[in-house]
């Protein structure tokens, strides 16, 4: 008996052109009355042909898992669209050549239990640094709670920019995005012009971000989850 596809993956199916007749227009009908699935759909194959035309030699290597999510509510079926995203931007991320690796020196983030978590001075910056005080290479920006009660920082360095929620003592990447056309030096405010760094904030925020004493503090208490 065949199984029944989700809708993610009849969206990602008709994606890669793997559905045909009623199915195939039935989706694409799905697609053009909703402007996030456009908008994801769009993402999805700029991503595909950039890897295809400057990166057709990487494209065997199979990039590390993410780690799994826990169970979106029972009435919100479209968590999926958040998670696509995610994984998009650190496939994206390990592929444009960004200090990504297993551990060696100068990576910034690594693949461990099949999680990416934050490395060297990506980890230390993260855990040490304030958005107050934007010295070295890598600069906060917002610090804020997410819908599961971590607390969850952007940053910005040289070569990406992205988000990581303290998770198990260590910093997990939520996304990564490649800063492409800009000086190392040239550093804008997290979750500000980039609006792709700005969406992903957006869909994992809850309440308010940080002020700098609610950061200090968070700091110097180890970044602990809020209580549930």
């Amino acid at each position: 008996m065949r199984k029944t596809m989700t809708e993610e993956e009849e969206f990602f199916a008709w994606l890669d052109g793997e559905l045909d007749g009623e199915t195939a227009r039935r989706v694409a009908a799905r697609v053009a009355a909703d402007p996030e699935l456009q908008a994801l759909a769009a993402d999805h194959r700029a991503l595909g042909a950039n890897l295809r035309t400057a990166f057709a030699p990487l494209m065997e290597a199979t990039p590390p898992p993410l780690r799994k999510k826990p169970p979106v509510a029972a009435n919100d079926n479209r968590g999926w669209l958040r998670g696509g995203a995610v994984a998009a931007s650190l496939a994206l991320a390990v592929l444009l050549g960004l200090q990504l690796g297993q551990g060696g020196e100068g990576a910034i983030a690594v693949e461990q239990d099949g999680r990416m978590i934050a490395a060297a001075s990506l980890d230390e910056a993260l855990d040490t640094k304030l958005a107050s005080l934007p010295d070295g290479d890598v600069r906060i920006g917002l610090t804020f709670h997410d819908r599961d009660g971590r607390t969850c920082r952007s940053f910005e360095a040289p070569a990406a920019s992205g988000v990581a929620c303290h998770e198990g003592g260590d910093w997990a990447l939520e996304g990564m995005f490649a800063r492409e056309g800009e000086d190392s030096g040239d550093y804008r405010m997290a979750s500000g012009p980039d609006p792709r760094l700005g969406a992903l904030v957006d869909g994992l925020i809850e309440g308010e971000a940080f002020d700098a004493d609610a950061e200090r503090a968070a700091r110097d208490n180890g970044w602990q989850a809020r209580a549930r």
